[in-house]
């Protein structure tokens, strides 16, 4: 183990490859990521404690010690290509609060029918390999969280909402400054 303690997480398009990095953006500026296909399998995935070797479609994402940017007072909606809504399953009913905090990061994401948002103590076994604590089935089919593994699920949340029509934006630590920033392939804090 190496004096910085790592933990590694893996974010990773079953069917889709994400794009290089985006420059720094503002808050108002829309995400330069990789729309993905609704028709398309995009399994993204979130994994906690992965090997360092990674698939080609995989990008090594890492929990760095230290602290994370704030949430914001007010989360900014930014505006995404299409609407859609989301169902908080009954297994998220400690997180909801959080998971809407997260839903609210992007316009025309509603509460009330549409992608089912379940919560689960383990690893999500059924979304690739590696121990994955996120998981967004064919862009919005079906979210799984672990929310109990992050200490913002606010964030984890709005970046598995994200997927729905997002791919990665590039390396970094996720915060809540664009969605490009939430949509950063690491976790710092």
């Amino acid at each position: 183990m190496r004096n910085l303690q790592r933990v590694t997480v893996l974010f990773a398009a079953v069917a889709a490859t994400v794009l290089g990095s985006v420059p720094a953006a503002s808050a108002y500026d829309q995400p330069e990521t990789a729309p993905t296909a609704q028709s398309t399998q995009s399994t993204q995935l979130m994994t906690a404690a992965a090997d360092d070797e990674h698939g080609t479609d995989a990008h090594g994402v890492q929990l760095v010690p230290g602290k994370a940017a704030p949430m914001p007072a007010k989360i900014l909606g930014w505006d995404v290509p299409s609407a859609r809504s989301y169902t908080i399953t009954a297994s998220c009913s400690q997180y909801a609060g959080a998971i809407r905090q997260g839903a609210a990061a992007w316009n025309g994401l509603t509460e009330g029918g549409g992608t089912p948002v379940s919560c689960q103590d383990g690893y999500i076994t059924d979304c690739g390999a590696g121990t994955v604590i996120g998981c967004n089935y064919g862009a919005g089919q079906r979210i799984t969280l672990v929310a109990s593994a992050v200490g913002d699920v606010a964030l984890l949340a709005a970046h598995e909402f994200g997927h729905d029509w997002y791919g990665h934006s590039g390396t970094g630590c996720a915060n809540w400054n664009s969605p490009a920033d939430v949509m950063r392939t690491s976790i710092c804090g």
